[in-house]
């Protein structure tokens, strides 16, 4: 399991992304699911930003997440969500900065 805090380019904490592997042996994984928690004691004023995160949030649909060559590519069972690549989550018309919190928590 991999978590990553999300933040807005100017440094305002969003939230977190938590991405499980299909297969946890595989090295490195190549598929799996993923979920989105909003922060919420503090509301961003980047509000955004927060608006293309925010239906990931309580989806009631499965989102996956896939390796695509050097991006991984994030979705749900009938479109393309986003992608992950380097510390960048592209989602809507916004690009976030993530930092992997693994070794943290």
């Amino acid at each position: 399991m991999h978590y990553f805090s999300i933040h807005t380019q100017s440094g305002e904490h969003l939230g977190f992304l938590i991405m499980l592997a299909d297969d946890e042996n595989e090295n490195p994984p190549q598929s799996g699911r993923f979920a989105v928690k909003l922060q919420s004691e503090t509301p961003p004023q980047d509000t955004a930003a927060l608006n293309a995160l925010a239906p990931y949030q309580h989806s009631t649909q499965p989102l996956y997440w896939a390796v695509e060559k050097d991006s991984i590519h994030l979705f749900d069972e009938q479109n393309s969500i986003g992608r992950l690549r380097q510390e960048f989550l592209n989602i809507g018309d916004q690009t976030l900065l993530i930092n992997d919190i693994s070794g943290l928590i």
